[in-house]
Order: C-alpha cells, then structure tokens, then sequence
C-alpha cells in the first residue's frame, strides 16, 4: 500500500505531549447559551512545511487529526507513504515540536479517515511521453467501457492526464491518471522542489512516469475497497488490497471485448483518415455478414457496381492512396480468424501489471 494525501486521527492515548502555547495555535471555543461547543487548536496550512497541511488537536474528543500528503518525505516522496517510510512520516510530524506522536500506541489506535492510494507507472518501455502523449491518451480513453463512468481528459503543455468520474452520487468513486513530472513543474510544487536533497535527479526520475491515483474519503471506502476490517493505520499499511488495479478493471472491464480498441490498434492516424476508417470497417462488416463466402460478396459487390468498376472495389486501386478491396481483406480476415488472438491494450497492460506488481519491500 502506497499512500499519498491522507488525514489521520491520534487519540490521546498515543500522544505524548501537545504544547498549547505554541504560538502557530488558533484556539476556539465557541459557546452557547454559556456552554462550551467545543475545544479546539488548528494549526493551519500557511503555518506548517510542504506535507502537511492542518494539525487540529480537539479536547473534546480527546484526539489529534492530522492532513498530510507523501510531500511530508521529502526524498522518499516517490514511495509514498507505506510500511517502510511509516517511521519517517511520524518523525517529520514530531519535529515541528506542536505534537509528539508515540509510533508504536499511533500505528495500533490511530485510523485513517481519508486516503489517496498511488502507483506510479513508467511508461519508459513504450513511450517518450513528451512526444507522444497524444498516442498515450488515446489508448486511455478507448480503454472505458464501463457506461457508469465518464471521462474527463487534459492534453495542455503544463497539465496531461486523464480522470475517469463514477456517475454515482453516494461515494466519490473515481480514478485519475496523469503526467507526474509536469505536476511537480507546478508553481504549486516550488517550496517542496526546494526541500528535496536532489531535485533534478528525482524531476527526470519522473519524466515517463504516469501517476495513478484514487480517492478513499469514508470509513466504509476504505474498508470495502482495500478489503479490510478496521481502519486502523497498522491494518491499513500492513494488510490493505491495492484498490487501484480493481478500479481500473471495473472502469475498463477487460473480460469484454473493445472492438473500437481493436479500430484503434489496427488504423495508425498517420496512415489513415477517418474516411478510410469508415470504408474498411464497411467492407470488413460486409465480408463478416457474408460469412467469408467469396462467391456470395463477388455477386454482392457487381450488385451496385458497373462492371468497369468492380475490378477496382474488389481487389482495390492500383495508388498507394487507394483502399484495399474485398477480395485483400477477404484474405486478411480469413488468417486473423484461424489465429484470433485477445487485443490488447497495451498501455492498460502495462498499468495494470506494474500495479499488481508494486510491492513494498
């Protein structure tokens, strides 16, 4: 499990000292009609480092809940926050000196109340994203055939990536990929750039890296999708089910089959236009309906051509422009279904095995 923005609450059992006189504190008290609503210290955003985004200790409660994002790793950012770095990740929360967190009480009483959980994908092996994110984004987007999902895509010089959004109104139900080297580029990312030993080394780290990432923002979420019984942050970092890969299978379910992944993969933009696309799938769908019967799509195509014309739509035109006729792809299709293989998308391959392959050591 790779975590990356995450909110936590501590109980006080398992903290170990809180210095209310720090002068970052905004204490509230509202009262009405004389009695007190409740007690609280918050530490916000504009008062704290890259990583962390809120401390909120509430008396009331008797507990500390706490924003923080896998940024609070500085180096190790990149790995999120799992098992290993668990330790790291309190640390960088005790050394602001406003609460002192026990590890040991914290990783069993503490529980996540909202998770991002991360994969990061190099996509090295097939592509040089920079020059060819437009191919990239295309095999993400034929990829959804699930109807409850939509897509939402962004190809801009600063911002490429993809969200795919449930339409379900109950629970946020939605998996984003995108361009992890451009999000650093961010302005947004100019402090945490400057809190990082090696800066340059983990930019080009990241240049084919496509994050993926979804949001967990329930108590039921997180123990429904990552398969576990409490939410805990020992039972969350130690035995919770990556959600990501069932995501996205539920998002492109694989079990059927993607006939426009097919189109897809079969018509190169750079060799066909969309009315060559038309025109061979046409034909292709007739010689299928013919059941490859050579004699039976002879006497189909000289019903609606002249004779002078036949020879041309049968085995197609002499110019390199000119589209293959019936009796080529006739040919074509017969070997394809002797040797039907499932078609691939091969980036979503290579997602989701990466994803399923991603272990914290």
């Amino acid at each position: 499990m790779r975590l990356d923005s995450n909110t936590i609450q501590i109980p006080f059992d398992s903290i170990n000292g809180i210095d209310y006189n720090n002068s970052k504190f905004v204490h509230s008290q509202p009262t009405k009609n004389g009695q007190i609503l409740k007690d609280t210290y918050l530490v916000s955003s504009n008062d704290l480092p890259v990583g962390i985004s809120k401390i909120l200790v509430d008396d009331f409660r008797q507990q500390v809940s706490i924003d923080t994002s896998a940024k609070i790793l500085c180096n190790e950012y990149l790995q999120g926050i799992n098992l290993n770095t668990y330790s790291q990740w309190i640390d960088s929360i005790n050394n602001l000196g406003i609460v002192s967190i026990d590890k040991n009480k914290a990783f069993e009483q503490g529980i996540f109340q909202k998770i991002d959980t991360t994969n990061n994908i190099n996509l090295s092996s097939l592509y040089d994203l920079d020059n060819s994110w437009t191919e990239v984004l295309g095999y993400l987007e034929v990829a959804k055939l699930n109807k409850n999902f939509d897509i939402v895509s962004y190809s801009r010089k600063n911002n490429q990536g993809i969200t795919y959004k449930g339409n379900q109104t109950t629970e946020k139900n939605r998996l984003i990929m995108y361009r992890k080297y451009l999000d650093l580029l961010k302005a947004t990312n100019k402090d945490f750039l400057k809190s990082l030993n090696r800066p340059v080394e983990i930019l080009n780290t990241t240049k084919n890296i496509l994050r993926v990432e979804s949001n967990h923002t329930s108590f039921r979420s997180i123990k429904e999708r990552l398969k576990i019984d409490s939410i805990s942050i020992k039972e969350v970092l130690t035995n919770g089910r990556n959600p990501n890969p069932l995501m996205l299978d539920k998002i492109t379910q694989p079990h059927r089959v993607n006939q426009l992944l097919m189109i897809f993969n079969e018509y190169n933009p750079e060799d066909y236009d969309l009315n060559d696309v038309i025109k061979l799938e046409g034909i292709k769908n007739i010689i299928i309906n013919a059941n490859y019967c050579e004699s039976s799509l002879k006497s189909f195509v000289k019903r609606y051509t002249t004779e002078s014309m036949f020879r041309w739509w049968w085995y197609g035109g002499n110019s390199k422009k000119s589209i293959k006729g019936f009796k080529p792809l006739l040919d074509e299709l017969k070997i394809k279904a002797a040797n039907s293989n499932a078609q691939d998308n091969k980036v979503i391959e290579l997602i989701r095995t990466t994803m399923l392959q991603d272990k914290v050591a």
